[in-house]
């Protein structure tokens, strides 16, 4: 048997050729891809400019009416004319941090929320603070329970349940500490009407730690201490009838101490013969302050 090689077996595919590409034509491709991706971004940017600005004039957005509530103390009228809003303004350009802060100006609003309602309303809603006491400057003013002077009393005014306060200024004018102090210690006895309608005036001027509250009837004065003064006061008043029948000439009730009260006196005989005396029993049965 004779054995014949077979010729091998030319090739059956055959491969595909890749153009190569110039590497200068590839860049300026990219960059004509860029430019054209800036100029749509520049036609973006010009459509919005275009539209705000026409927008910003378009008397179809300008403010046509504000609404205001939660306002008790000032008027619309008045609060219109702390927003100085110019005629034609736009409500959707309108700075309403700007206007806040006009708002603001006024010591009676103490906080604001302002809304859009498209298309031409603005809406307000004002939180106003309001007079605890009566600050004694020279002249009368209201103030309010963060120490804030809201305004000059007006004539007529009812401050049936308000407290007048003294003591706020030093040499150099009102003092913010006292007033904030003043404010917070007459906004917490309105809280307790009890108190508040015995109450004449307090006296601020030698601090938390020393305050110094005279009642409207009988005229005796309490030295308290602002942290303790309300639990100490709502313990002791109840007692007081049995406290001047006992020492008639009573002055001065010293609560600043605790468990112990002491006693001043108006009458000079009176007064050396119980000066510097603890009173623990008379007329609060061995009541512990």
């Amino acid at each position: 048997m004779e054995l014949k090689k077979t010729p091998s077996s030319p090739e059956r595919f055959l491969r595909g050729k890749r153009q190569r590409v110039r590497p200068g034509r590839r860049i300026g491709g990219l960059v004509l891809r860029w430019f054209g991706l800036l100029a749509a971004l520049a036609g973006l940017a010009a459509a919005f400019f275009w539209t705000v600005t026409t927008a910003g004039r378009a008397p179809e957005l300008a403010v046509a009416r504000v609404l205001v509530e939660g306002n008790e103390r000032l008027s619309d009228g008045e609060i219109l004319e702390l927003l100085e809003l110019s005629e034609g303004a736009n409500i959707l350009t309108l700075d309403l941090e700007d206007v806040r802060e006009r708002l603001l100006r006024s010591a009676w609003v103490r906080e604001v929320e302002i809304q859009r309602v498209l298309p031409r309303t603005l809406t307000l809603r004002i939180a106003e603070r309001s007079p605890v006491a009566i600050a004694v400057l020279g002249e009368l003013y209201l103030l309010a329970a963060d120490g804030t002077m809201l305004d000059e009393l007006a004539p007529h005014y009812d401050i049936e349940k308000l407290v007048l306060i003294r003591g706020l200024r030093n040499a150099d004018g009102v003092v913010p500490a006292r007033a904030a102090l003043a404010g917070r210690t007459a906004a917490e006895l309105m809280a307790r009407e009890s108190l508040a309608a015995l109450v004449s005036e307090i006296d601020v001027s030698e601090g938390d730690a020393s305050l110094s509250v005279r009642l409207r009837e009988p005229p005796v004065t309490f030295l308290v201490h602002s942290a303790t003064m309300v639990a100490r006061l709502e313990r002791l008043v109840p007692l007081l009838d049995g406290l001047r029948k006992r020492y008639h000439a009573l002055d001065v009730v010293d609560l600043r101490f605790d468990g112990r009260i002491y006693l001043r006196l108006r009458d000079v005989a009176a007064a050396k013969e119980f000066k510097g005396r603890e009173i623990y029993t008379a007329a609060t049965g061995g009541a512990s302050f």
